[in-house]
Formats: C-alpha cells, structure tokens, sequence
C-alpha cells in the first residue's frame, strides 16, 4: 500500500486532480447566492459530497429514498421522497443539483419534467453524473449489483451506499434530449476524467488506469472517452422563451 500511495502521489500531487467532486463543488458554488433556495437531489446522508453551503443561501433542502437524508448534516432539510415524485411546490428552487445520481434513474422522463416545476424561471440544473463511454460505466452496465456492492467493499465503500444503475441519461445526446423534452435549456456538457479513483487497488491496476487517464486528457478529441460529464441546464424566464 505504502508503494502504491507513492504512486498517487507523485502522478496526481494536487487534491483537485484526484477528485472530480472538488472539481464540481466550486462550479456549484459559483452559482448559489445569498438568498437562494437549493435542492440536492438524492443528497443521502451526505457522507461523501462534502460541501457547506449552509447559511450562504436562503435554504439548502436535501431529497432522497434513502431516510438519512433528514440527519444529513449538510442540509437544513431533509426530505424522504423519490427524486421523480417531490412534495415541493412549483418554482421554488432556484439551484437543483445532483452528484452521482443520474446514473441510478429510471425513467428519464419524470425526473427531467420534475426538475422544471420545482425550477424558479431561470433556475438552473447542475450535475456530475458517470459518463457511459467510459470503461468504468460500460462494465458497470454488464454487471449485476451484487457485483459492484462487491467491488465497492474493496474500496471502502458501504454496501448500503452502492445502488442500482441504469445509465439512460449518461452521454450529452441522452442528456440534451430528455432534459430539452421537459423544457429546460442546454448551458453546457463538459466531460473530465482525473484520478482512476476505481482502479486504486494494486500498483498495476492504477497505472493502467494513470495512462488511460493521461491519453484521454491529452486531446479534446478523446474527451467522449472521459469518466464523469458535468452538465447545466435552465429553465427559461418564460415559457417558451
């Protein structure tokens, strides 16, 4: 192990270039002010996307199945709902996110059409969501759960944190069409890969994945081979706009 972190640090030095969540966290952030009211969609129990936006918006509301979204210490409320079905009112959120959810929806539809009511106009979605041309996502897709509850437990992941994937909003087409379907605006698509953060289990295995890593990010060209898509959208002012 003393070997293999030796490795990481000297290939990916910087805390930024290991983790694709620091790197989403300050883009969020960009876009909450003071007076806001923001949704995390599918937050859990807040264990891993580490942020602190409390008290630097009006109200930061986490949803979720999972029931500990309501003690997760980053939000202000905790709300055990399905992500498709929000007992919210219309146009009250003016920033939705998800981390590493979209992968795990099963009909693109009705969450797509949820995020626009609950959006303000002008509103906008942001999310970080595995991209499905990357090696990590298609062998997800061959594989059952049992087999990734598996391999997470090798990483240190609870099996309770490891869920069902289906990855129907995991490319820019798919994600362009069903969120243009329920009314909302391309912002942008951006794909990144940094640390092979899956591969981090014998010297070997990472530095397959370190090359894979470097190649991808050597051209934009290769960028569809990337791990992880952030993606914006809006709804616009008015309907129809």
């Amino acid at each position: 192990m003393l070997r293999l972190k030796w490795w990481q640090d000297r290939l990916y030095p910087a805390h930024e270039s290991r983790d694709l969540i620091r790197q989403f966290l300050p883009i969020l952030a960009d876009h909450i002010k003071q007076g806001d009211r923001i949704l995390d969609l599918g937050g859990g129990a807040g264990e891993r996307n580490i942020y602190d936006f409390r008290g630097k918006c009006a109200e930061i509301v986490g949803v979720d199945l999972d029931p500990r979204i309501e003690s997760n210490p980053l939000v202000d409320r905790g709300i055990v709902a399905d992500v498709t079905s929000i007992p919210i009112d219309d146009d009250y959120f003016d920033v939705v996110f998800a981390i590493a959810v979209l992968e795990h929806v099963e009909d693109p539809e009705r969450l797509t059409s949820e995020v626009y009511r609950i959006l303000k106009p002008g509103g906008c979605f942001l999310a970080m969501t595995p991209n499905f041309s990357h090696y990590i996502a298609l062998i997800a897709s061959v594989t059952p759960t049992w087999f990734h509850k598996w391999y997470n437990s090798l990483r240190g992941v609870e099996e309770e944190d490891t869920f069902p994937t289906f990855y129907r909003m995991n490319t820019k087409r798919a994600l362009v069409r069903a969120f243009a379907g329920a009314g909302l605006e391309l912002g942008w698509v951006r794909r990144l890969e940094a640390q092979p953060n899956y591969l981090i289990l014998t010297v070997p295995t990472f530095l397959i994945g370190a090359l894979y890593e470097r190649t991808v990010n050597s051209t934009d060209l290769l960028s569809p081979l990337r791990s992880v898509i952030f993606c914006r959208f809006v709804k616009p002012e008015t309907r129809g706009q």
